[in-house]
């Protein structure tokens, strides 16, 4: 198992699952993309989509790693999957986010301050925002 290091820029895995949700991803990786972290790398898993969402994640996002299982393993098993990829690739932390979402830029440098202060098998989550009310809070923890 890797622990989380107390590197200045520990390496990140953002895992995004996808299924036949090609508008949404797209969107949110616009926004992981906009993120403001030196050291991560993002996996999309594709959970056998028919609606070109490969193709248009390919082809938008030359520098994300897009894994197609080619049946859907769900939420769960989409994540193992990617998971594993990020663990093989020596990702210090992990990142679940899900397809229809979008992040703000200093989501993972927030993260690693406060996983410092954290013990090491922590696990944080962010406010979440109402997407067509930004300013009102739809869960807080």
């Amino acid at each position: 198992m890797i622990w989380p290091s107390m590197t200045e820029d520990p390496k990140i895995a953002i895992i995004v699952i996808n299924w036949n949700g090609r508008d949404d991803t797209l969107e949110c990786l616009a926004s992981v993309r906009q993120v403001d972290y030196p050291h991560f790398e993002v996996i999309v898993v594709d959970n056998g989509s028919s609606d070109n969402s490969v193709e248009a994640i390919r082809n938008a996002f030359p520098e994300v790693t897009v894994i197609e299982t080619r049946e859907n393993l769900g939420f769960a098993g989409g994540n193992n999957v990617g998971m594993r990829h990020a663990l093989k690739n020596r990702s210090e932390y992990i990142f679940l986010l899900n397809n229809d979402t979008v992040v703000d830029s200093q989501i993972l440098k927030s993260f690693i301050r406060s996983s410092r202060l954290l013990p090491r098998d922590a696990i944080l989550s962010a406010k979440i925002y109402y997407y067509s009310n930004p300013d009102k809070i739809w869960y807080a923890g």
